[in-house]
């Protein structure tokens, strides 16, 4: 039995690197948005909608990303693929 898989293509590490990156970017920009969904909800009585809907698509982006850095896709999120929409 012949189980042995190929090496990642050094643009499969590279493209790993970066999305880790911006993995770790997306966790301060989380952090900004939920404070600032509290303090709008807080004083508004609701949450911003525009908010709502960008976190929505941060939040299958964020998916995508553990999805093709785990290996269980192959499929690149944006900036090498789409960014997540509502269709």
């Amino acid at each position: 039995m012949n189980d042995i898989t190929p090496k990642p293509s050094w643009e499969r590490v590279l493209y790993t690197i970066l999305y880790l990156i911006i993995g770790r970017f997306i966790s301060m920009v989380l952090f900004v948005i939920a404070i600032t969904q509290l303090i709008y909800s807080w004083i508004g009585g609701e949450p911003n909608d525009k908010l709502l809907l960008f976190t929505k698509h941060l939040s299958t982006y964020a998916q995508q990303l553990v999805l093709y850095v785990s290996f269980n896709s192959d499929e690149k999120p944006w900036p090498a693929g789409e960014w997540p929409s509502d269709a």
